[in-house]
């Protein structure tokens, strides 16, 4: 019987010298476009690495498709600060595919500056970075133009995407049946839409920028997602609940100088509270949702009540829609000048 215990340990240790090898056998490779790294192309490394190597991209332009099939770090090594020669550009070698296509899990690209050309044939075809039906993924400090959709996400997730900038496309970023993700810090200007989170659930924005799109963030027949702490400025629509989102959270967002800062085309069951309005008309709404929470509501520029004991709370409502009984029932009184919220909203301005 005193055999199966030493048994048990030798295979436990087995196991533990085997993770370690596994780690200890993680290659860097490197990609040079002028011949001085171990490749001359991604493809070409991502095609003779393994799970868990990096692959290391020096500046210059990489014309090629990439197919990303192994658990990998594809890591750019320009400074993003350095200037427009010291970059690594990716532009699709066939304009109608996707530039970067993630098939596995753990997969991290950081630091690109990714261009594929919009289609011109079908709207939202082709993609920057797509990430089809994978887990745990990161996508950050990359920068996507001229791509249908800058960043897709397919039946994928717990992936994080942060401080990116997508411009120029369809839509900046857009997720479809893709569940707990978070977008943090990025940036989505002067696309049809910024960010598009359609038929997703749980999924977290928080601290983005959408600016000059159509529409800054569209949430389509999604729910319980959470828009918090977001800067949407100057679209045509700020953010836009059709009538099939429900449930979502949207809190600490500054909505400012939109054609209307939040418009619900029937939409039910949202939570809108502690936001921070100042557009051309701040909201519209056709459903029927919660617009403050039980201790607070939100600022509006155009409030005319007054707060008498001084609670911060004011002593009228704040009307949304009085048809459909959509009003803010604790509308928070601003104390900061309308000439403070403007230089706030100017020390936002975006430089791609």
């Amino acid at each position: 019987m005193k055999g199966k215990p030493i048994q048990s340990i030798c295979i436990a240790l087995l196991l533990v010298l085997g993770v370690a090898s596994t780690q200890a056998d993680a290659a860097v490779f490197t990609v040079g476009s002028n011949g001085e790294g171990n490749y001359t192309s991604i493809q070409e490394a991502i095609n003779n690495a393994q799970n868990g190597d990096t692959i290391l991209v020096s500046p210059g332009v990489y014309r090629e498709n990439v197919n990303v099939n192994k658990e990998i770090s594809i890591i750019s090594s320009t400074d993003l600060s350095g200037d427009m020669m010291n970059r690594t550009y990716v532009i699709g070698a066939i304009p109608a595919e996707d530039v970067f296509t993630i098939r596995s899990n753990n997969v991290t690209i950081s630091g690109f500056y990714i261009a594929g050309g919009p289609s011109g044939m079908d709207m939202d075809r082709e993609v920057g970075i797509s990430l089809e039906g994978v887990q745990n993924c990161l996508i950050s400090n990359n920068t996507l133009i001229l791509n249908d959709i800058g960043i897709g996400l397919s039946n994928s997730h717990f992936n994080h995407l942060d401080n990116n900038l997508i411009g120029f496309g369809a839509s900046g970023i857009y997720l479809t049946q893709s569940n707990e993700n978070e977008l943090s810090n990025n940036v989505a200007t002067i696309n049809n839409h910024g960010i598009h989170i359609d038929n997703s659930t749980n999924n977290t924005l928080m601290g983005n920028t959408v600016e000059s799109n159509e529409i800054g963030i569209l949430l389509s027949t999604s729910r319980m997602n959470t828009l918090e702490n977001n800067f949407v400025l100057r679209n045509d629509n700020g953010i836009v609940l059709d009538n099939t989102a429900e449930s979502n959270f949207l809190t600490n967002n500054s909505i400012y100088m939109n054609g209307i800062g939040i418009y619900s085309s029937g939409s039910s069951g949202n939570t809108i509270y502690l936001n921070d309005f100042f557009n051309f008309f701040n909201a519209e709404d056709e459903g029927t949702n919660t617009w403050n929470s039980s201790s607070a509501g939100n600022t509006w520029n155009d409030y005319n009540g007054t707060d008498a004991d001084g609670n911060g709370i004011g002593d009228t409502p704040y009307v949304v829609n009085e048809t459909t009984g959509n009003i803010d029932y604790m509308p928070l009184v601003e104390n900061v000048s309308s000439e403070e919220t403007l230089e706030n909203m100017n020390e936002n301005n975006i430089d791609m």
